[in-house]
């Protein structure tokens, strides 16, 4: 598959990963099931070359990781 193709799959998974996680917040719980997900998709993608869209993978990236730290301590 293509590096660009593939870093929008994993970047729309995380986001996708993450609204979960904020209507389960909301809701008053997170299923450990999506924790592991999170972790799963950090990380996940490589550097494409294309620093815009580099960049918007760095920064999702870096709110899995709040994230899952935030959790962590709950």
């Amino acid at each position: 598959l293509d590096p660009h193709r593939v870093a929008h799959i994993i970047g729309r998974q995380a986001l996708d990963a993450l609204e979960d996680l904020e209507r389960g917040l909301l809701l008053g719980r997170a299923p450990a099931a999506l924790k592991a997900r999170l972790e799963q998709l950090r990380c996940g993608s490589e550097a494409t070359g294309e620093p815009e869209l580099d960049a918007v993978l760095l920064e999702i990236d870096i709110r899995l990781a709040v994230e899952l730290a935030k959790l962590e301590r709950a």
